[in-house]
């Protein structure tokens, strides 16, 4: 296929905040760390920061100790929020939902409001620099307790129509069912914002089927979606989006060795609504180039199939209209060459 993918506009819905932090970011905020929370004087974060190439999904999240630890001021929030935006927009992204547990960064004093108003001023930076589109979504974990994410949803409401355009829940999912929040979800859902749930990502096909009857507009990973052939034909009827993230699939499916065992080419062919996103740039060393590229290579995706992936990604975003349809006309423009 002869396309420039990284000129390629795009669409990335899922993308965690504290896992795509640069490097360089992560050691210049750990130098700023008060005496009895610094790092050991020869800590390797490289090594800290990168998960196995095959890994479960905890031992995948332990790299996130370090990122949540030196993300505790607003001024780093802002930062890794704007860098995010600048990295994203170097790619030709034009659209970016990101998504970060707001309650993991009160270590320093913050307040809960006082850290998301941090990033979201990251993020309007962003936009007005670089002229990319952002959204941001506040993400519960789901092995925490009702309370905790009683106090995100009510977040999610405070921001609502102020830059926050969903709720989501995050982390480990085994044994953690996302019925156990149920009121704080439908407690997001009242507050207008839209609801896209971490399901089936390393195990677990069942909490799919839990997240679409708590009324989740899109769906996080969905890679053992196959796993259930009734809820896949569910999805399809319903062209429930998937956000699907294929480096960082592999490397916690517990089933893939190469991009070409990953489920989303059956899905496409089913009619899912597919969308490609990288997770986490830091923890699976990827770009959202990257992941069309390697899509691309492992299922012989011709240009109509990607346009395809890519107005899915405009479709399933939590954006206006307005922003929808400069994006579809961006896109078309790009492919009018190829068609």
């Amino acid at each position: 296929m002869h396309m420039d993918l990284r000129a390629l506009p795009k669409v990335e819905l899922h993308v965690h905040l504290d896992g795509s932090m640069r490097l360089k970011t992560i050691k210049a905020l750990a130098a700023k760390l008060p005496e009895e929370k610094a790092f050991p004087k020869r800590f390797n974060f490289k090594k800290a920061v990168t998960p196995p190439a095959r890994c479960t999904l905890p031992e995948y999240l332990k790299a996130f100790d370090v990122t949540v630890a030196v993300l505790q001021t607003a001024s780093g929030l802002e930062r890794a929020a704007f860098e995010l935006c600048e990295d994203a927009a170097a790619e030709n992204v034009r659209y970016l939902e990101v998504r970060f547990a707001p309650l993991l960064h009160l270590d320093g004093g913050l307040s809960p409001r006082d850290v998301v108003q941090a990033v979201l001023a990251g993020l309007q930076r962003g936009e007005e620099t670089y002229g990319i589109h952002a959204g941001l979504i506040l993400s519960a974990l789901r092995d925490r307790s009702l309370e905790h994410s009683m106090e995100v949803a009510q977040l999610t409401a405070q921001f609502s129509g102020k830059g926050v355009v969903a709720f989501d829940l995050a982390g480990p999912e085994r044994q953690h069912p996302p019925q156990i929040h149920r009121e704080a979800i439908s407690m997001a859902r009242e507050s207008g914002v839209r609801l896209t749930l971490h399901a089936g990502e390393g195990c677990c096909p069942e909490q799919i089927r839990a997240a679409i009857e708590l009324g989740a507009s899109r769906l996080g990973h969905g890679v053992y979606l196959h796993k259930d052939p009734a809820t896949e034909v569910l999805v399809a009827e319903q062209r429930i989006p998937l956000e699907v993230c294929p480096t960082s699939n592999l490397q916690i499916s517990g089933f893939m060795e190469s991009y070409a065992d990953h489920p989303l080419k059956r899905y496409f062919d089913l009619g899912i609504p597919i969308t490609l996103n990288t997770d986490n740039r830091l923890m699976s060393n990827t770009d959202l180039t990257h992941e069309y590229e390697a899509i691309a290579e492992a299922f012989a995706f011709n240009p109509d199939q990607i346009r395809t992936i890519v107005l899915n990604g405009v479709e399933a975003a939590f954006a206006s209209d307005d922003v929808k349809a400069k994006l579809r006309a961006e896109i078309e423009t790009f492919f009018a060459p190829h068609t």
